[in-house]
Protein backbone atom coordinates (compact mmCIF):
# COMPACT_ATOMS: atom_id res chain seq x y z
CA UNK A 1 0.00 0.00 0.00
CA UNK A 2 0.86 3.94 -0.10
CA UNK A 3 3.22 5.39 1.94
CA UNK A 4 0.85 8.43 2.37
CA UNK A 5 -2.22 7.10 3.62
CA UNK A 6 -4.77 6.67 1.63
CA UNK A 7 -8.52 5.87 2.23
CA UNK A 8 -11.14 5.36 0.28
CA UNK A 9 -14.81 7.05 0.70
CA UNK A 10 -17.06 4.67 -1.42
CA UNK A 11 -21.33 5.29 -2.35
CA UNK A 12 -22.77 2.06 -4.17
CA UNK A 13 -26.16 1.45 -5.77
CA UNK A 14 -27.29 -1.58 -7.28
CA UNK A 15 -23.74 -2.17 -9.16
CA UNK A 16 -23.71 -6.26 -8.98
CA UNK A 17 -23.21 -6.84 -12.15
CA UNK A 18 -19.37 -4.66 -11.67
CA UNK A 19 -18.69 -4.48 -8.20
CA UNK A 20 -16.44 -7.59 -7.72
CA UNK A 21 -14.27 -6.29 -10.74
CA UNK A 22 -14.42 -2.96 -9.33
CA UNK A 23 -13.56 -4.76 -5.81
CA UNK A 24 -10.86 -6.84 -7.32
CA UNK A 25 -9.54 -3.19 -8.33
CA UNK A 26 -9.59 -1.48 -4.98
CA UNK A 27 -8.29 -3.64 -3.07
CA UNK A 28 -4.44 -3.52 -5.18
CA UNK A 29 -4.57 0.34 -3.73
CA UNK A 30 -6.59 0.57 -0.49
CA UNK A 31 -6.54 -1.40 2.77
CA UNK A 32 -8.83 0.89 4.20
CA UNK A 33 -12.57 1.93 2.71
CA UNK A 34 -16.12 3.36 3.91
CA UNK A 35 -19.18 2.37 1.93
CA UNK A 36 -22.19 3.84 2.00
CA UNK A 37 -24.81 1.38 -0.08
CA UNK A 38 -27.89 2.29 -1.15
CA UNK A 39 -28.32 -1.29 -3.12
CA UNK A 40 -31.87 -3.74 -3.02
CA UNK A 41 -29.38 -6.68 -5.54
CA UNK A 42 -26.43 -8.17 -3.98
CA UNK A 43 -23.95 -5.96 -3.82
CA UNK A 44 -23.95 -5.48 -0.48
CA UNK A 45 -22.60 -9.20 -0.04
CA UNK A 46 -20.36 -8.93 -2.62
CA UNK A 47 -18.76 -5.54 -0.93
CA UNK A 48 -18.80 -6.73 2.12
CA UNK A 49 -16.63 -10.14 1.52
CA UNK A 50 -13.49 -7.75 0.81
CA UNK A 51 -11.05 -7.24 3.58
CA UNK A 52 -10.41 -3.94 2.86
CA UNK A 53 -14.05 -2.52 3.72
CA UNK A 54 -13.68 -1.64 7.44
CA UNK A 55 -16.67 -0.23 7.39
CA UNK A 56 -20.04 -0.68 6.19
CA UNK A 57 -23.50 1.56 6.12
CA UNK A 58 -26.83 1.52 4.78
CA UNK A 59 -28.67 4.25 3.62
CA UNK A 60 -31.60 3.38 5.79
CA UNK A 61 -29.53 4.04 8.73
CA UNK A 62 -29.26 7.39 7.83
CA UNK A 63 -32.21 8.26 5.37
CA UNK A 64 -34.16 10.22 7.85
CA UNK A 65 -30.96 12.47 8.78
CA UNK A 66 -31.12 13.26 4.85
CA UNK A 67 -33.20 16.21 2.82
CA UNK A 68 -35.73 14.94 1.46
CA UNK A 69 -35.05 11.42 2.84
CA UNK A 70 -33.00 11.02 -0.53
CA UNK A 71 -29.53 9.14 -0.84
CA UNK A 72 -27.32 11.95 -1.90
CA UNK A 73 -23.99 12.42 -2.83
CA UNK A 74 -23.45 14.74 0.47
CA UNK A 75 -24.05 11.57 2.47
CA UNK A 76 -19.88 10.61 2.37
CA UNK A 77 -20.39 13.58 5.50
CA UNK A 78 -21.04 10.26 7.33
CA UNK A 79 -17.95 8.25 6.13
CA UNK A 80 -15.88 10.87 6.57
CA UNK A 81 -16.93 11.15 10.05
CA UNK A 82 -16.60 8.14 10.58
CA UNK A 83 -12.93 7.70 8.98
CA UNK A 84 -11.80 10.01 10.88
CA UNK A 85 -13.33 8.75 13.97
CA UNK A 86 -11.64 5.03 13.09
CA UNK A 87 -7.60 6.28 11.51
CA UNK A 88 -5.34 8.89 12.06
CA UNK A 89 -6.02 12.55 10.73
CA UNK A 90 -3.41 11.96 7.59
CA UNK A 91 -2.97 11.73 4.51
CA UNK A 92 -5.38 11.94 1.91
CA UNK A 93 -9.52 10.45 0.57
CA UNK A 94 -9.98 9.23 -2.66
CA UNK A 95 -13.57 9.04 -3.60
CA UNK A 96 -14.86 5.64 -5.23
CA UNK A 97 -18.11 4.54 -6.64
CA UNK A 98 -19.48 1.16 -7.26
CA UNK A 99 -19.31 1.62 -11.29
CA UNK A 100 -15.42 3.42 -11.45
CA UNK A 101 -12.22 1.43 -12.14
CA UNK A 102 -8.78 3.41 -11.77
CA UNK A 103 -6.72 4.01 -14.76
CA UNK A 104 -3.90 5.48 -13.03
CA UNK A 105 -2.66 4.45 -9.75
CA UNK A 106 -4.51 6.78 -6.46
CA UNK A 107 -1.79 6.11 -4.30
CA UNK A 108 0.97 7.66 -6.59
CA UNK A 109 -1.10 10.21 -7.59
CA UNK A 110 -1.90 11.29 -3.37
CA UNK A 111 2.12 11.07 -2.84
CA UNK A 112 2.86 13.24 -5.63
CA UNK A 113 0.23 15.38 -4.93
CA UNK A 114 1.64 15.49 -1.08
CA UNK A 115 4.97 16.63 -2.10
CA UNK A 116 3.57 19.17 -4.39
CA UNK A 117 1.84 20.45 -1.38
CA UNK A 118 -1.28 20.22 -3.41
CA UNK A 119 -4.75 19.56 -1.42
CA UNK A 120 -7.00 18.58 -3.94
CA UNK A 121 -6.53 16.52 -7.30
CA UNK A 122 -8.55 16.75 -10.27
CA UNK A 123 -9.16 13.32 -12.21
CA UNK A 124 -10.34 12.65 -15.72
CA UNK A 125 -13.14 10.48 -16.30
CA UNK A 126 -13.65 8.23 -19.18
CA UNK A 127 -17.11 7.57 -19.78
CA UNK A 128 -17.56 3.96 -21.49
CA UNK A 129 -20.93 2.78 -22.81
CA UNK A 130 -22.87 0.94 -24.99
CA UNK A 131 -22.07 1.95 -29.12
CA UNK A 132 -24.28 1.02 -31.75
CA UNK A 133 -21.19 -1.42 -33.29
CA UNK A 134 -22.02 -3.26 -29.93
CA UNK A 135 -25.68 -4.57 -31.08
CA UNK A 136 -23.51 -7.33 -33.40
CA UNK A 137 -21.81 -8.59 -30.16
CA UNK A 138 -22.64 -10.93 -27.66
CA UNK A 139 -22.14 -8.82 -24.55
CA UNK A 140 -23.55 -11.07 -22.39
CA UNK A 141 -21.17 -13.74 -22.81
CA UNK A 142 -18.36 -11.37 -21.90
CA UNK A 143 -18.34 -10.90 -18.19
CA UNK A 144 -15.62 -8.47 -17.73
CA UNK A 145 -17.04 -5.03 -18.02
CA UNK A 146 -13.76 -4.13 -19.28
CA UNK A 147 -13.80 -5.85 -22.07
CA UNK A 148 -17.62 -5.70 -23.24
CA UNK A 149 -17.77 -2.11 -23.00
CA UNK A 150 -14.76 -1.13 -25.46
CA UNK A 151 -16.58 2.87 -26.49
CA UNK A 152 -15.71 5.90 -24.35
CA UNK A 153 -16.26 9.71 -24.32
CA UNK A 154 -13.52 11.96 -23.49
CA UNK A 155 -15.26 13.48 -19.76
CA UNK A 156 -14.64 16.40 -17.50
CA UNK A 157 -12.59 17.14 -14.69
CA UNK A 158 -13.87 15.78 -11.43
CA UNK A 159 -11.63 16.09 -7.80
CA UNK A 160 -11.80 12.77 -6.65
CA UNK A 161 -8.74 12.88 -4.39
CA UNK A 162 -8.12 15.46 -1.00
CA UNK A 163 -6.09 15.88 1.52
CA UNK A 164 -7.46 14.72 4.89
CA UNK A 165 -7.69 17.54 7.57
CA UNK A 166 -9.57 18.62 10.40
CA UNK A 167 -12.69 20.07 9.77
CA UNK A 168 -13.19 19.35 6.36
CA UNK A 169 -16.84 18.45 6.46
CA UNK A 170 -19.82 18.14 3.46
CA UNK A 171 -23.19 20.13 3.39
CA UNK A 172 -25.78 17.66 3.62
CA UNK A 173 -28.40 19.84 1.73
CA UNK A 174 -26.04 19.85 -1.38
CA UNK A 175 -26.16 17.47 -4.13
CA UNK A 176 -23.79 16.44 -6.54
CA UNK A 177 -21.16 17.77 -4.69
CA UNK A 178 -17.68 15.67 -4.16
CA UNK A 179 -14.88 17.98 -2.67
CA UNK A 180 -15.95 18.60 1.18
CA UNK A 181 -15.69 22.05 2.78
CA UNK A 182 -12.49 23.42 4.27
CA UNK A 183 -10.07 22.08 1.79
CA UNK A 184 -7.39 24.88 0.25
CA UNK A 185 -7.32 25.65 -3.18
CA UNK A 186 -3.55 24.46 -3.85
CA UNK A 187 -4.26 22.19 -7.03
CA UNK A 188 -2.28 19.13 -8.29
CA UNK A 189 -0.64 20.11 -11.72
CA UNK A 190 -1.45 16.88 -13.49
CA UNK A 191 -5.03 14.61 -14.56
CA UNK A 192 -5.06 11.56 -13.95
CA UNK A 193 -7.78 9.16 -15.19
CA UNK A 194 -10.51 6.56 -14.24
CA UNK A 195 -12.81 4.76 -15.93
CA UNK A 196 -16.67 5.39 -15.24
CA UNK A 197 -18.97 2.30 -16.52
CA UNK A 198 -22.38 3.91 -16.17
CA UNK A 199 -23.80 1.78 -19.12
CA UNK A 200 -22.91 -1.91 -18.85
CA UNK A 201 -25.80 -4.02 -20.59
CA UNK A 202 -29.02 -3.35 -21.92
CA UNK A 203 -30.58 -4.83 -18.88
CA UNK A 204 -28.78 -2.74 -16.33
CA UNK A 205 -29.36 0.21 -18.11
CA UNK A 206 -33.10 -0.66 -18.37
CA UNK A 207 -33.26 -1.68 -14.92
CA UNK A 208 -31.08 1.32 -13.98
CA UNK A 209 -33.92 3.83 -15.75
CA UNK A 210 -36.72 2.37 -13.61
CA UNK A 211 -34.52 3.07 -10.62
CA UNK A 212 -33.04 6.44 -10.98
CA UNK A 213 -36.75 7.43 -10.74
CA UNK A 214 -36.88 7.16 -7.21
CA UNK A 215 -33.54 8.50 -6.15
CA UNK A 216 -31.41 11.98 -6.40
CA UNK A 217 -29.22 10.42 -9.22
CA UNK A 218 -29.94 11.24 -12.75
CA UNK A 219 -31.66 9.35 -14.97
CA UNK A 220 -30.43 6.51 -17.46
CA UNK A 221 -30.25 8.43 -20.81
CA UNK A 222 -33.30 11.09 -19.17
CA UNK A 223 -36.76 9.75 -20.77
CA UNK A 224 -35.07 6.68 -23.22
CA UNK A 225 -35.81 3.37 -21.68
CA UNK A 226 -36.09 0.83 -25.18
CA UNK A 227 -33.71 -1.38 -26.55
CA UNK A 228 -32.59 0.44 -29.05
CA UNK A 229 -32.15 3.56 -26.70
CA UNK A 230 -29.16 1.47 -25.02
CA UNK A 231 -26.81 1.85 -28.00
CA UNK A 232 -25.65 5.19 -28.50
CA UNK A 233 -22.92 6.69 -31.51
CA UNK A 234 -22.01 9.14 -28.77
CA UNK A 235 -23.51 9.88 -25.56
CA UNK A 236 -25.37 12.68 -25.19
CA UNK A 237 -23.78 16.16 -24.77
CA UNK A 238 -20.46 15.31 -26.04
CA UNK A 239 -18.68 16.08 -29.12
CA UNK A 240 -16.15 12.94 -29.58
CA UNK A 241 -16.39 9.19 -29.32
CA UNK A 242 -13.51 6.71 -29.35
CA UNK A 243 -12.53 2.81 -29.38
CA UNK A 244 -10.04 2.19 -26.01
CA UNK A 245 -6.91 0.79 -27.47
CA UNK A 246 -4.98 0.84 -24.41
CA UNK A 247 -4.28 4.22 -24.07
CA UNK A 248 -6.19 7.41 -23.36
CA UNK A 249 -3.39 9.43 -25.69
CA UNK A 250 -3.22 12.86 -25.36
CA UNK A 251 -5.06 12.68 -21.96
CA UNK A 252 -2.60 10.50 -20.26
CA UNK A 253 -0.46 11.92 -17.73
CA UNK A 254 2.72 11.84 -19.33
CA UNK A 255 1.31 13.36 -22.86
CA UNK A 256 -0.47 16.84 -20.73
CA UNK A 257 1.01 19.95 -21.10
CA UNK A 258 0.55 23.02 -19.11
CA UNK A 259 -2.58 23.52 -16.90
CA UNK A 260 -4.73 25.67 -19.46
CA UNK A 261 -3.65 23.91 -22.65
CA UNK A 262 -5.23 20.66 -20.72
CA UNK A 263 -8.24 22.45 -19.83
CA UNK A 264 -9.10 24.37 -23.09
CA UNK A 265 -8.26 20.40 -24.82
CA UNK A 266 -10.67 18.75 -22.16
CA UNK A 267 -13.66 21.63 -23.51
CA UNK A 268 -13.23 20.60 -27.21
CA UNK A 269 -14.94 17.25 -26.49
CA UNK A 270 -17.63 17.91 -24.39
CA UNK A 271 -21.27 20.57 -25.03
CA UNK A 272 -21.85 23.20 -22.75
Amino acid sequence: MASVQNIGLMLTRDEEDVIEEVMETNKKYFDKILVLDGSSDRTEEIVRSYDCVKYFLKDTEIIDKLPNHKFVDSARQFLLEKAQEMFAIEGWFSILHGDEIWHDDPNWVAEEAEKARAEKVNWYVMNFFLHISDKGRDLEAIRSVQERVLWYCPGYLEIRSFKNKRGIHYDLNKHHIILPEGIGWQIYKYFPIYKHYPFRSVAQILNKHIKSKDSAFTPTYKDKNNYDSCFQAILPNYKVARKYDGSFHEFEIKNQGSLLRRWLRGHRYITW
